[in-house]
C-alpha cells in the first residue's frame, strides 16, 4: 500500500533537513519490509510548528495506515494521567507529598507511607499488584490494588509500575474531582488541544463507527523472544479492551494527537490563547525526581524519572537528544518525546510488538535522523 506524507511546513523553515526526515520515513518502511510491523506512523514538529505526518503500510489486513488512523499508545498514555494530577495540583486540590491514604483510606497492607510522588516516580512498592491483562471491573481492580501487600517499603526502592500505580492516580483524581479519568482527559486536554481522535476507552457504540480507522497490533518478526504473546494480542484487539478505561496504557489516537500533547508541554502549558497548565508545574513534572536507583522491574536499569515521564537514557530515544528530553515508550512498539533544547516533538507508532532490544533499535532508527537534524542545527547556531 502507498505511503501518506503530509508536509505541514517546509523543513527548511524550521531549520531541518528534508533528507533527514526522509531517512526516518525509510527506516519505518524497512521495518515493514523486515516484518517488524505491518504499519507505522511518524509525527514531527519543532517549536510547536507541525512539520511532518507520515504513515506507511497497513493498519489492519487489507486496510491502509494513514496519519488519521487511530493507533494504540500503550504506556505512552501514562504522561496524560500524570498531567491530570498536575492539573489538580495547579488548582490546589492535592499535594504531591500527600499520602495516597488521604484519598483512598483503604490503601494499606504496608503501603500506608506511599505518597502521590512515590507513585509518579515508580517507588510506590506495588508494581505487581495487577497486570495489564486483568479483566476485573474498576471497583474490583482498585480494591485489589489497595489490599495488595507492599513488595518493599514505599520510597525505599524503585520498580516500574506498569499498571497498578496509574489506576491509583486515576482513582485519586476521581475522588477529588468527581470525574473518571477518560472524561477528565477529554474535557481538560483532548478538547482544548483539538485532539479530536484521541480516546481512553472507546464505548461499544462508537467502535463500529470508528472500526475503519482503528489499527490492530500483531507480533512482529524478531530473532528474540517476544515481550507479549498471541493471547495478549487477541485480547488487546478485542472489543472489551477497546472499551476499557485503562489509565496506564489504554490511550489510542493518531501520532499527531499525541504530538500535540507534547507541544503543549514544550510551550510551558500554553496552547494558543489559553494557559492550560502553570509553567512551573510543567517544569516540575518534567524535571528529574529519581536517579541512580536500580529498577527492579526493568532488570536493574538505573533510569532517571520525572513525575510520570522517562528522562534521558530511554533506550527507545536516540541518545543525541539533550539531557532535558522527556517522554514515554509504549509496549515495545511506540515512543513519544519532546526535547526543550531543540524544540522537537516526535512520535513513532508501530503496530508490531517485538522484544525490547529489537524494538529499541527500530524506534531509534526511526527517530534518530530527526534528532540528529535538530542537534546539527543547535551546533551550527552555537
Amino acid at each position: 500500500m502507498s505511503d501518506t506524507i503530509r508536509w505541514h511546513a517546509d523543513p527548511e523553515e524550521v531549520s531541518l533537513e528534508r533528507a533527514r526526515l526522509e531517512e526516518s520515513q525509510e527506516a519505518l518502511r524497512c521495518g515493514m519490509a523486515e516484518g517488524r510491523h505491518a504499519g507505522a506512523q511518524l509525527y514531527v514538529s519543532r517549536f510547536g510548528r507541525p512539520v511532518l505526518e507520515f504513515a506507511c503500510g497497513e493498519a489492519a489486513p487489507g486496510r491502509a495506515m494513514t496519519p488519521d488512523t487511530i493507533a494504540p499508545w500503550f504506556s505512552a498514555s501514562k504522561p496524560l494521567t500524570a498531567m491530570a494530577i498536575a492539573l489538580l495540583l495547579d488548582r490546589g486540590r492535592l499535594d504531591l507529598d500527600d499520602p495516597v491514604t488521604r484519598y483512598l483510606p483503604e490503601f494499606g497492607a504496608g503501603k500506608e507511607a506511599c505518597t502521590l510522588r512515590h507513585v509518579l516516580t515508580h517507588q510506590g512498592g506495588f508494581p505487581g499488584a495487577i497486570s495489564h491483562a486483568d479483566r476485573r471491573g474498576w471497583d474490583e481492580t482498585i480494591a485489589a490494588i489497595c489490599a495488595y501487600p507492599a513488595e518493599y517499603p514505599p520510597g525505599t526502592r524503585a520498580g516500574y509500575h506498569p499498571t497498578a500505580g496509574w489506576y491509583v492516580l486515576a482513582e485519586v483524581l476521581r475522588r477529588v474531582d468527581g470525574r473518571f479519568i477518560d472524561r477528565f482527559l477529554a474535557e481538560e486536554f483532548f478538547a482544548p488541544l483539538e485532539m479530536r481522535d484521541s480516546h481512553l476507552g472507546i464505548p461499544p457504540g462508537r467502535q463500529e463507527a470508528l472500526a475503519p480507522r482503528l489499527a490492530r497490533v500483531h507480533l512482529g518478526r524478531t530473532e528474540r523472544e517476544h515481550f507479549a504473546g498471541p493471547a495478549f494480542v487477541e485480547q488487546f484487539n478485542g472489543s472489551e479492551e477497546l472499551a476499557r478505561i485503562n489509565p496506564s496504557g489504554g490511550g489510542r489516537g493518531p501520532a499527531r494527537d499525541l504530538g500535540r500533547f507534547y507541544e503543549l508541554l514544550l510551550a510551558k502549558g500554553r496552547w494558543r490563547e489559553r494557559q492550560l497548565l502553570d509553567p512551573r508545574t510543567v517544569q516540575l513534572f518534567t524535571a528529574c525526581h529519581r536517579w541512580e536507583l536500580p529498577d527492579k522491574t526493568l532488570a536493574g536499569a538505573p533510569l532517571p524519572w520525572g513525575l510520570g515521564f522517562c528522562l534521558y537514557g530511554n533506550a527507545d530515544v536516540h541518545p543525541a537528544v539533550s539531557r532535558r528530553v522527556f517522554g514515554h515508550s509504549g509496549m515495545v512498539s511506540t515512543v513519544a518525546f519532546a526535547d526543550p533544547e531543540s524544540g522537537l516533538a516526535c512520535v513513532v507508532l508501530t503496530t508490531g510488538l517485538l522484544d525490547p532490544l529489537t524494538n529499541a533499535r527500530r524506534l531509534r532508527e526511526a527517530n534518530g535522523p530527526v534528532v540528529k537534524a535538530c542537534r546539527a542545527v543547535l551546533r551550527t547556531v552555537s
